[in-house]
């Protein structure tokens, strides 16, 4: 009788990586955070403003992460790891504008002209660094 082994070779699966659930659980969180800063701190003070608009980047971040990575995912059928630093990229400048929005708002210096010029240069800069 002849002994089945079973071979070493590894197979490549395209499973979701388990971070995104982690990312979807913790970007509720942070707009329960964020929620809890806006209920309970007064917006007197410099330092309680950048806490809020501190969570809301980091609310807006990962709920975008996790939006832009499913996204990616559906619409390129690629990799997860492909599609996951293209996602945290594009997170991290959507995030980012949303709190420099903020940050011009409190410095006073926000325009819809400034609003849209910087939009417009973050997605600019998406679309070179996306072409490679």
């Amino acid at each position: 009788m002849a002994r089945k082994v079973l071979s070493k070779r590894k197979t490549k699966r395209d499973t979701t990586p388990k971070i995104v659930y982690l990312i979807g659980i913790l970007a509720y969180g942070a707009w329960f955070g964020w929620g809890y800063i806006l209920l309970k701190f007064s917006p007197d003070s410099l330092p309680n403003r950048l806490l809020f608009l501190g969570g809301f980047f980091l609310a807006l971040f990962l709920t975008f992460l996790f939006l832009f990575y499913q996204a990616g995912k559906v619409l390129t059928s690629k990799a997860p790891s492909v599609v996951f630093y293209p996602a945290v990229r594009r997170a991290f400048l959507v995030g980012g504008f949303f709190f420099l929005l903020g940050v011009m708002k409190l410095l006073g210096i926000f325009t819809l002209i400034n609003a849209g010029l910087f939009g417009l240069i973050l997605l600019l800069t998406e679309i070179q660094i996306s072409r490679g």
